[in-house]
């Protein structure tokens, strides 16, 4: 492993070997890493298939010292998982990145440019597109008073009241697809957890994951503590950098 590496990236892993071995090779495709010292940490949450005899296999294969494998006795989940990725990390950056992610062209190294590059910025992600290339929803903003009101009353629905909704409301088609919310860079309260770039020094104030949370919606806990830790600055969703985020296939189970 490098002696210092700038950047940690933490890839968990159940029952999903193919996928993430996939998503570590993309990872080195990223041509911008070459010149970046970067180490990956996966967690491996206790697969019950052969997914550690495979992963095993590969990060050998690769004969490179950057790659390690965390293997857990039990599924802890993603919260976990992460958290303890997180303690062992020697970044002055973190990536979490799910398993069931391709890194597209140089979208990692793309990203840790720019937000090394923007203080103002305290995380980022990359845009998120489904296999097909088409853009997939990522992230959003905080529920507030205001905007609980007109949801639960279906105002939003209302066309005349579209236009005043629509920054509360990024997930619906109309709004992502038509007026391009996801097709340019913007500041937004939270992103997903499928690629979420930050610097250690956030986890070092604020901690990891609430263990509490075994799978979805911990990022975005995560994230609202983010939020009133650092105030001034903001998460932002980058449309350069992209990547194939297949949704759900990390959380593949097998019966």
């Amino acid at each position: 492993m490098p002696n210092n590496p700038l950047l940690s990236i933490i890839v968990v892993s159940f029952n999903t070997a193919d996928i993430t071995i996939s998503c570590i090779k993309s990872i080195y495709q990223d041509k911008g890493l070459k010149d970046i010292p970067f180490e990956i940490i996966v967690i491996d949450n206790a697969s019950t298939d052969d997914s550690i005899l495979k992963i095993n296999k590969f990060i050998h294969s690769l004969k490179i010292e950057n790659c390690k494998l965390k293997i857990n006795s039990s599924n802890l989940g993603f919260a976990k998982a992460n958290n303890q990725g997180l303690k062992i990390a020697r970044g002055q950056y973190i990536l979490l990145l799910n398993s069931d992610t391709i890194i597209l062209h140089s979208a990692i190294s793309q990203s840790l440019n720019w937000l090394s590059s923007h203080p103002e910025a305290h995380c980022c992600t990359a845009q998120l597109l489904n296999k097909n290339k088409t853009i997939q929803a990522s992230g959003g903003f905080f529920p507030t008073l205001s905007n609980i009101f007109t949801w639960c009353l279906g105002l939003d629905d209302l066309p005349f009241t579209n236009f005043f909704i629509r920054p509360f409301h990024p997930h619906t088609p109309k709004f992502y697809t038509k007026d391009n919310f996801y097709t340019k860079d913007h500041p937004q309260d939270w992103v997903t957890g499928a690629f979420m770039l930050f610097r250690k020094s956030v986890y070092d104030k604020i901690g990891g994951f609430d263990k509490n949370w075994f799978m979805y919606g911990e990022e975005y806990e995560y994230q609202y503590r983010l939020h009133l830790a650092f105030p001034q600055t903001q998460c932002w969703y980058l449309i350069g950098p992209q990547i194939i985020h297949l949704g759900g296939a990390s959380s593949v189970t097998k019966t």
